[in-house]
């Protein structure tokens, strides 16, 4: 998976624990638990999908390489992609000035 699809699978899995985390200490029976705004709730689910995508990322590279032997290469196919995520036959500009 592609390293921004990989970020936003992790806020989605990270943001209803972070939303409903008051709650579920409630039904815990933690009654002392501070109640969240939602500011904070959202700053703690984006640094919560930040931590998830670091722990995620080995993972992502095997699927890449898994991936890549038997026949889908995403990294080659990045390449071909122009700023709008179109892909075209050429490569694009930016990937011939990253290559050897």
């Amino acid at each position: 998976m592609r390293k921004s699809t990989l970020l936003i699978v992790s806020y989605i899995i990270v943001f209803p624990f972070a939303y409903l985390l008051p709650a579920i200490a409630e039904l815990a029976g933690y009654t002392s638990f501070p109640a969240w705004s939602l500011f904070a709730r959202s700053v703690a689910a984006f640094v919560g999908a930040g931590v998830l995508t670091v722990v995620l990322t080995p993972l992502n590279k095997r699927l890449l390489e898994w991936r890549k032997a038997r026949g889908r290469d995403i990294e080659a196919e990045e390449r071909h992609e122009s700023a709008h995520g179109m892909i075209s036959l050429n490569p694009s500009e930016e990937s011939n000035d990253r290559r050897p």
